[in-house]
């Protein structure tokens, strides 16, 4: 920043504006591209004069380099934040890949930027942003050389290794148009430590190793899921096709009820219904899910071990109050895990599924029907509980997760539209991911998992 000449003598000032100037830029390049934006429409959008903002730039080239600054320093310090006080290397080394995937979402746009447009920086400025980038580098580099001391990893290039690990997290924002609704954050946060710290060898020949008497995988993490079967009902939303997918990746067989599956730009169809895993129960086909139809599931399957009920019906867009059919999805989803919840209250001898998961609306289903909204989450809430009691001595558990404003894969027409409102009501101060509620339904549907029913997770911020 200091390299860039300005006019104004008030530091604070000065950093106050440019910092206004990258925001803004960053949306407008992104928006209509570095070439096609020009410093009076940047001047509109910062809200300056387009003579003013000669005060604190001079060029195109100088906001593209605050940009840089500005994505660097957000994420040293993230970085260095992230391993304060701790000591062991594997973790330092988790915890580095954990702060940059989340950077990568906040700073995804800049990012892009600079990967696409760094070739119109002159040598200086180019020589600056490498520089920066080789300091982001040697913290990953530090963390694989203490692993190395410290006997938990083997000798390598750490160059080369670092290098490789920062491209492998890179590619969340370069390759997002091909990964997203495909995998979430999480899950790819903890494939790349498995993949360097484990690589890709399968579970048959680590325990050929194991039994040659060789090392085992030392960080796989246990999974309490596979091989099991799950029914998930409404699977067509976008939480319910993000859980398909991890699901999937996880071992579970699958059989899914939904209504017509329609991809879209915020909510990528993720799941493969060709797999053989997957069975698909259309409601145009099959008609709605009831008592009836989970039988007949049921019997195709030999037996169901989870059971995920979707309430929500995954609102994009603000719907019009004027129209008589809206809000009547959530009664019905309702109403049809009122149906499924008989079968297990009837029939004293069932124990299976062993874990009942209900997901009661998501926070943005209240612009469609607010009345209804509320209605219907109380009601999964009251049901869960009932339920619960009623079936705990069979070993079966029934929990509920509510969640809060979730993010979907690109911001939806009603995120634009009341986004900032929304945040603001947040404790936390940022809206959830999909993979947020992913981890919490894994949980839950898992053996940790076998000492908890009867309760109610909020998956929200903050928000009751």
């Amino acid at each position: 920043m200091k390299q860039i000449p300005t006019t104004i003598k008030n530091k604070d000032l000065v950093e106050k504006r440019r910092g206004q100037i990258v925001l803004a830029a960053i949306k407008l390049f992104s928006q209509k591209g570095f070439h096609k934006t020009t410093l009076r429409e940047l001047a509109e959008e910062t809200g300056l004069s387009y003579g003013n903002i000669y005060d604190y730039v001079g060029s195109k080239e100088d906001i593209f380099s605050l940009i840089h600054d500005y994505a660097a320093n957000l994420t040293m310090q993230a970085l260095r934040d992230s391993i304060t006080n701790v000591t062991d290397p594997i973790e330092k080394l988790r915890r580095i890949v954990r702060a940059e995937f989340k950077l990568m979402d906040q700073l995804a746009d800049a990012i892009l930027l600079i990967y696409q447009e760094s070739h119109i920086l002159s040598k200086p400025f180019l020589s600056k942003l490498l520089q920066k980038e080789r300091q982001h580098v040697q913290l990953i580099e530090q963390a694989i050389e203490e692993s190395i001391n410290t006997e938990q990893l083997r000798n390598c290039n750490t160059r080369l290794v670092a290098n490789l690990i920062k491209s492998m997290i890179d590619t969340w924002v370069i390759k997002r148009w091909d990964l997203r609704g495909h995998v979430n954050r999480l899950e790819a946060e903890r494939f790349i430590l498995e993949l360097v710290l484990n690589g890709l060898l399968s579970e048959r020949r680590t325990k050929k190793s194991s039994e040659d008497g060789l090392q085992q995988r030392p960080y796989e993490v246990p999974v309490s899921l596979r091989g099991q079967t799950a029914l998930i009902a409404n699977s067509g939303t976008p939480i319910g096709t993000a859980l398909c997918n991890s699901l999937l990746s996880n071992g579970v067989k699958l059989s899914l009820h939904s209504g017509p599956l329609s991809p879209s730009r915020e909510n990528p169809i993720a799941c493969d219904y060709n797999s053989e895993n997957v069975r698909f129960y259309s409601s145009a086909e099959h008609g709605p899910l009831n008592a009836a139809l989970f039988n007949k599931i049921e019997k195709n399957l030999g037996q169901i071990d989870i059971y995920i009920h979707e309430l929500g019906i995954g609102t994009l867009d603000i719907v019009s109050s004027n129209n008589p059919d809206t809000g009547c999805h959530l009664d019905t989803n309702l109403r049809a895990a009122e149906d499924i919840a008989s079968q297990f209250q009837s029939d004293p001898k069932r124990k299976s599924p062993h874990r009942l998961l209900f997901i009661a609306p998501w926070s943005w289903d209240r612009y469609v029907d607010s009345i209804r909204f509320e209605i219907v989450k109380a009601g999964i809430i009251a049901l869960t509980k009932t339920l619960a009691n009623q079936v705990a001595a069979r070993g079966i558990n029934v929990n509920c997760i509510v969640p809060g404003f979730i993010k979907t894969t690109r911001p939806s027409s009603l995120e634009k539209q009341v986004g900032d409102e929304v945040q603001g009501q947040i404790p936390i101060g940022a809206m959830g991911e999909i993979g947020d509620l992913v981890e919490a339904m894994l949980f839950l549907s898992g053996d940790n998992a076998k000492y908890i029913t009867g309760q109610i997770l909020n998956v929200s911020g903050g928000i009751n």
